[in-house]
């Protein structure tokens, strides 16, 4: 029986919502590897007769650094791909074509790529609530769609997925953003966000500081802190999460796209 391998990475949780709604879907013998808490720091050999499901969140366009370097240890056999870019509303931009790009080269068939919203990370008033209830009719339609393609199982009957995004894009041109959670005077010092960053950024000996050069502003410590201490802080942040919702308020629909029959148009 094929295996789905279901990889993401979710600060905040709202990723693996996603990627566990499309996973559900899929009704496959299941897998998953959550790579904020466990990241994939060794060779993982998907074989061709498995499914992998790669949900990444998007940050500045692109997905987390971190992640596309982790993602050069999968290794498939034509194994079949689907990818899912989680974003916070204002755009996925060249994700989904880094993501195919990325497991392309390292030996997969990306059969269907979808586009899904979730709250934003950094500015939470930016598709709040989300992934609602539309986004999981959505998931659920998308999954239904990978399932008739890959019990087809006849890859020959199919060419290249074209997916959106900027040929030449440069995957490390985004630097980040100036704003990283801190702590303030509710911490009580239990070290939870100490063990949820994935970076490291949090020092033990100072738990409510932040080292702006190793965070990636994914917002894994504010997800687990019980006093609601970690957070963003601060005027600058104040008013540039109100210009960000001001301009990121439409409610935006998912997008997904999946491989061409050959010889077969799509209506």
């Amino acid at each position: 029986m094929s295996v789905l391998h279901n990889i993401y990475f979710s600060g905040k949780g709202t990723t693996k919502i996603c990627a566990e709604c499309i996973g559900a879907g899929l009704h496959m013998e299941e897998k998953s590897y959550d790579w904020r808490k466990q990241p994939c720091e060794t060779k993982l050999e998907i074989p061709r007769e498995d499914v992998l499901l790669f949900s990444m969140p998007v940050y500045g366009g692109f997905i987390p650094r971190m992640c596309a370097q982790l993602a050069m240890n999968l290794k498939g056999s034509q194994t079949p791909a689907i990818i899912a870019a989680v974003y916070g509303n204002r755009h996925y931009d060249d994700a989904l074509l880094q993501m195919k790009d990325l497991l392309t080269a390292q030996g997969f068939w990306v059969a269907a790529a979808g586009a899904f919203l979730a709250e934003h990370s950094i500015f939470p008033a930016a598709a709040a609530g989300r992934p609602d209830k539309k986004d999981r009719e959505a998931m659920a339609a998308f999954s239904a769609e990978c399932s008739r393609m890959l019990n087809e199982l006849d890859k020959a009957q199919y060419g290249e997925i074209q997916v959106p995004g900027k040929a030449g894009y440069d995957a490390q041109s985004f630097k980040g953003v100036p704003f990283h959670p801190d702590g303030d005077k509710a911490c009580n010092g239990c070290m939870a966000c100490v063990d949820a960053c994935p970076k490291k950024a949090v020092d033990s000996e100072h738990p409510c500081e932040t080292d702006g050069e190793l965070c990636i502003s994914c917002g894994a410590c504010i997800s687990v802190c019980p006093t609601g201490a970690r957070n963003y802080h601060g005027d600058a942040y104040q008013a540039a999460g109100a210009q960000f919702v001001e301009r990121c308020s439409a409610y935006r629909s998912p997008e997904t796209y999946f491989a061409d029959r050959i010889g077969i148009s799509e209506v």
